[in-house]
């Protein structure tokens, strides 16, 4: 797949303190650079109201995607209690 980022995913991952929660989103997205299927990606769930949107679980966060065709663009990393509040 292809893959891409906007700034704010970029914002957030900087907010992060720990240091093995930001290991684990490098190696996902090294992992969806490798992927054919969104699905392939561990922790990977569609949102059903939301056609074409999709979270990503980690720990205490959920990286929300947007998937267009063959690329996945990654929008934002929420704690678990925001993240349907401000996802999409």
């Amino acid at each position: 797949m292809i893959v891409k980022y906007r700034k704010s995913f970029f914002n957030d991952v900087r907010n992060i303190k720990n240091i093995k929660q930001i290991e684990e989103i490098e190696f996902l997205t090294d992992t969806a650079n490798l992927c054919i299927m969104p699905e392939e990606i561990p922790g990977f769930k569609w949102l059903r109201q939301y056609p074409g949107q999709a979270r990503i679980e980690i720990a205490p966060f959920r990286v929300g995607v947007e998937i267009i065709g063959n690329t996945i663009i990654f929008k934002r990393v929420i704690l678990r209690s925001y993240f349907y509040l401000q996802f999409p």
